[in-house]
């Protein structure tokens, strides 16, 4: 609170540095690999949500929206063809864009 008193805008503050990590992100792993992170980021909450407060959903093969998993179901937000885990933690995440998205 002592900041917001002063008038310091912190968002501001951390915007350039935000910026950089995305460009730096994006030059190594180019844009999907940035999406992957974006989406760790924010979506995921740095591997910290808990995806299981709510039901998940998928298409079937008549395009109807139906559930894929319940709310109550451990499980990850993302995950590879086979079902296995990606993108949950610091460490799976940057082992997802070196295997996926490194540029040559």
């Amino acid at each position: 609170m002592a900041a917001y008193d002063l008038n310091i805008d912190l968002i501001e503050f951390v915007d350039g540095y935000s910026e950089i990590i995305s460009t730096l992100i994006e030059e190594i792993y180019g844009k999907d690999g940035l999406d992957w992170y974006s989406w760790f980021c924010c979506e995921s909450e740095y591997g910290q949500r808990d995806w299981s407060k709510t039901d998940s959903y998928k298409m079937d093969d008549n395009g109807n929206m139906v559930i894929e998993h319940k709310a109550g179901e451990a499980r990850f937000g993302a995950h590879d063809e086979n079902g296995n885990p990606i993108c949950y933690s610091m460490e799976s995440l940057w082992q997802y864009l070196e295997a996926n998205h490194l540029k040559k």
